[in-house]
């Protein structure tokens, strides 16, 4: 049985820092990271779907999938200014690598 692709939530947790998600397109996201109150950085990064798989007969359905740290350079970026983090996101956006 196929299940839809589950999205990306809106606000999530990890690796110790609070996500919110700024901007969703066709191909990328921008997320800000909550460090401390004073300190914000934004992640952008390509969208990436984990596929469908069975483990020990469990089905675990397709995902979108937040970058890992080995996706920083390639496939995922973090600025530290909204404006420069949405100027990547446009050029990702228009099929560019931003490279």
């Amino acid at each position: 049985m196929k299940y839809p692709i589950r999205t990306l939530p809106i606000n999530l947790r990890k690796n110790g820092f609070d996500y919110t998600q700024v901007s969703r397109g066709e191909r990328s996201f921008v997320y800000a990271q909550h460090g401390t109150p004073s300190v914000t950085y934004y992640e952008v990064f390509l969208l990436k779907i984990s596929r469908e798989k069975c483990i020990n007969g469990k089905i675990i359905e397709a995902r979108e999938r937040f970058p890992s740290n080995e996706d920083f350079g390639y496939s995922a970026w973090i600025y530290r200014s909204l404006v420069r983090a949405r100027e990547k996101f446009e050029v990702l956006e228009g099929g560019g690598d931003g490279e």
